[in-house]
């Protein structure tokens, strides 16, 4: 695991009640302001779920999946089967038991492990990767690995660089022991073209970043198994 991985893992270890919590609905008045101040966090969702549409009978893989909102999300927009992983075993348990009461969570499976180390016994039509960019001091070599992983589509959410929120959002999460990474469309485009893939979209998401959709076409997927 690299030092990143290390430090990412620990805060959310230590904060994952409180990541849990952006997403709950009991206090109507938090979750409107959740709503208002954190829109990336529901636009990209709704945007991933949009490329949903067409697909029969597939499957998604969460990467980073954290409490599993996104997951249960992701099945009951029609996925036979979504497999969430992350490295902080308090989220993993967070996600097993919101899953285990939520309509579409019985096809829901989550495990504890390190993306780039875990073995995976197929490949999936969707891998996903929401918030976790962000975190990534190597973003090309996870987005490489998703496409590994995928038969289908790749998408991954990016924070963008502003001159208010990343610089404020950097100290706090400075304070905490956990880097963050910001991005603009260049860099992603960098990144995508670094990682070897070429069929892309890289569209807004709210003013707080960018959501990349890629395809991954056949013949990349012949020439990663070959490489």
């Amino acid at each position: 695991m690299q030092p990143d991985s290390t430090r990412v893992e620990g805060y959310f270890q230590r904060t994952a009640v409180d990541f849990d919590s952006l997403y709950e609905k009991k206090n109507p008045v938090q979750h409107w302001m959740n709503r208002l101040l954190r829109r990336a966090i529901y636009e990209r969702v709704r945007l991933t779920v949009g490329e949903t549409e067409g697909l029969k009978n597939f499957e998604v893989l969460d990467v980073g999946c954290g409490s599993g909102r996104n997951s249960v999300i992701f099945a009951q927009a029609g996925a036979r089967r979504v497999l969430g992983i992350d490295f902080a075993p308090n989220m993993i348990e967070l996600a097993r038991n919101y899953s285990a009461n939520a309509p579409g969570g019985e096809r829901c499976e989550f495990v504890t492990g390190d993306f780039f180390e875990q073995n995976f016994d197929r490949r999936f039509e969707m891998v996903v990767a929401l918030g976790v960019f962000d975190y990534i001091r190597e973003p090309d070599r996870l987005l490489r690995r998703m496409m590994e992983l995928s038969t289908g589509k790749v998408l991954g959410s990016f924070p963008g660089v502003s001159p208010v929120r990343a610089p404020l959002r950097k100290l706090r999460y400075s304070l905490r022991n956990c880097p963050v990474y910001f991005y603009t469309r260049a860099r992603i485009a960098e990144v995508c073209h670094r990682a070897g893939l070429s069929d892309y979209r890289i569209v807004p998401c709210t003013s707080a970043g960018y959501m990349l959709i890629g395809n991954i076409g056949a013949r990349a997927i012949k020439q990663m198994a070959n490489s």
